[in-house]
């Protein structure tokens, strides 16, 4: 066997297909390197609660990096390896200009979101919850004085969304000029905000010193503007064919898509 590898994945637009559903190949397939000895991890901009729905499909034994990198928490033993919080009055700021746009907008806690509305994002999930089974589910509250809630529960990362293109590129623009804030847009109309020098690449860099892997032996995928760090960061930074150009400029290696099973193309490649 080559030496034991970590390989890390983002979720949406990599692990998951366009159907939202893992192909049996690649469960295959993780499972496989899994069984050899290697290290599977996922990286996702979700909360540690709504990242671990994936493991309906993929129910593996290893942490799970969300928050953009914020937290690593492990999926079975709740083992905690890194958690991140967003300084107070930074996240007052943050709240102060989502406000001042009237967007809607989460704050993260890891297994709790808080929407200052019921509706967008916030809303599906309430909604999602009854059809979850109890191990998956995760709370949902709504305040409209969301920014009250600041002082009395640990934040990660918020979330912001506005449909608005104008005004949610306003807002981004605002938010970019504060310090010691990292930035990043995770979706066409959602933008992410956690505390500075958080990111995936952060996430891997604590799973990767927990096992003591060398860092030319980490393999990350991703597709999106908030994996761009972490796949500059892997000792190899593997991009699907369908990521944006800016991460494909910083990969490795170029791989099929999500709809093509690029996971296990490139892993058949780089683990032998």
């Amino acid at each position: 066997m080559s030496n034991k590898k970590l390989i890390v994945s983002d979720i949406d637009g990599t692990l998951l297909q366009s159907n939202k559903h893992i192909s049996e190949t690649t469960k295959k397939k993780i499972f496989d390197l899994i069984d050899e000895g290697h290290i599977f991890a996922i990286a996702t901009g979700r909360m540690h609660g709504a990242g671990k729905i994936i493991t309906q499909e993929l129910d593996y034994d290893g942490f799970l990096i969300s928050c953009n990198g914020a937290v690593v928490k492990h999926l079975k033993t709740g083992e905690i390896l890194q958690a991140i919080e967003l300084e107070k009055p930074l996240a007052r700021k943050v709240a102060d200009v989502c406000e001042k746009y009237g967007a809607y907008y989460h704050l993260y806690d890891v297994e709790t979101i808080y929407a200052n509305r019921f509706e967008n994002l916030g809303k599906k999930y309430a909604e999602a919850m009854a059809a979850l089974p109890p191990e998956y589910q995760f709370k949902v509250e709504f305040s409209e004085d969301l920014r009250g809630l600041i002082d009395s529960v640990p934040i990660y990362k918020i979330g912001l969304f506005h449909d608005v293109p104008e005004q949610f590129e306003a807002i981004m623009a605002e938010l970019k000029k504060v310090p010691r804030l990292e930035t990043c847009k995770s979706l066409e109309t959602s933008f992410d905000v956690m505390k500075a020098g958080v990111s995936k690449a952060t996430g891997i860099e604590a799973i990767r010193k927990h096992y003591e892997i060398p860092l030319e032996d980490v393999i990350a995928f991703g597709d999106n503007e908030n994996d761009i760090d972490m796949i500059a960061y892997a000792g190899v930074g593997v991009a699907m064919s369908n990521a944006m150009k800016e991460l494909k400029d910083v990969a490795n290696f170029i791989t099929l898509s999500n709809d093509e099973d690029g996971l296990v193309y490139a892993l058949e490649k780089f683990i032998k």
